[in-house]
């Protein structure tokens, strides 16, 4: 379900969206948007792991926390056209964000955890990239997935932080798949008037710029960009405590795999007939 609807963009501060001990708290983290005018500086120093995602703008992130310091400067100016830094901090870190020429926007993701690791400004070339979909399926469901930090690359961390461009006209989060983990997404279209649809099981709802979605434990979701419009979302999630999401963690809707084979015969690519033999062997009735 859409959980918050911000149609006309974000106000100055901050935002929440869902909050681990209030709205949405099914949700197990928290997230809001930060925005900031030039030279405004935001500090947070809550009792949990945090990441900030600079979405837009030129930011100052400096933190610290005992002996441990740092600072580092950050531009970025298109969501689709260059990869994110995420700020990833451990519980008793300071952070202050300053924006240092215009404004500047980052989505924030908090959950509890009491490990204490390094912080790390993780950078462009730093995490996976990958184009998903791409020669399946007639290049339907072809999208860039980047997965800033997961089970696998961050084992301190109690969360998963990504960002996914959905291309123009095509699917994403396909097949249809679900994970024991809640997910949250939030959405920003270009050109920003664009909209998609996205599924949770029988459910489908439109989305918008500035939407955040919400998709339970369990619930199957996959979505899709209208034509002509680059549908971009953060995805994030939360580890349980024996049920940490990885690479391998998404369970795919049975009926739909057969789509994951890329020789598979597809129309109009492979006459009808054809095609129809091949879904019956699938099924065991030919």
């Amino acid at each position: 379900m859409i959980i918050h609807q911000g149609r006309k963009g974000f106000p100055p501060g901050y935002t929440p969206v869902t909050e681990i001990d209030g709205a949405h708290a099914d949700m197990l983290m928290d997230f809001g948007i930060l925005k900031l005018g030039e030279g405004d500086s935001w500090s947070n120093s809550d009792e949990k792991e945090r990441a900030f995602l600079l979405m837009t703008g030129h930011v100052w992130f400096e933190w610290s926390r005992g002996d441990e310091s740092g600072g580092e400067e950050v531009v970025r100016t298109s969501l689709l056209d260059e990869e994110p830094a995420a700020l990833h901090v451990p519980t008793g870190v300071t952070v202050t964000v300053t924006s240092l020429n215009g404004e500047s926007e980052l989505a924030i993701q908090q959950v509890r955890n009491s490990r204490v690791f390094p912080s790390r400004l993780w950078k462009p070339g730093e995490y996976r990239s990958d184009r998903f979909g791409e020669g399946t399926l007639q290049d339907t469901s072809t999208r860039t997935v980047r997965t800033i930090f997961d089970a696998a690359t961050a084992p301190e961390s109690e969360m998963v932080l990504g960002e996914v461009i959905n291309h123009p006209g095509k699917w994403s989060s396909y097949p249809p798949h679900d994970h024991a983990q809640p997910e949250v997404y939030h959405y920003r279209f270009f050109p920003e008037h664009g909209f998609g649809h996205a599924e949770r099981e029988d459910e489908v709802f439109k989305v918008r710029n500035y939407d955040s979605y919400a998709i339970p434990p369990g619930v199957t979701h996959s979505q899709c960009a209208a034509p002509g419009y680059a549908m971009y979302y953060i995805w994030m999630i939360p580890h349980l405590p024996n049920d940490r999401f990885g690479p391998d963690s998404r369970i795919f809707r049975g009926e739909h795999t057969w789509v994951m084979d890329g020789s598979a015969p597809i129309w109009p690519d492979t006459d009808l007939a054809t095609v129809l033999e091949y879904q019956r062997r699938l099924s065991g009735n030919g």
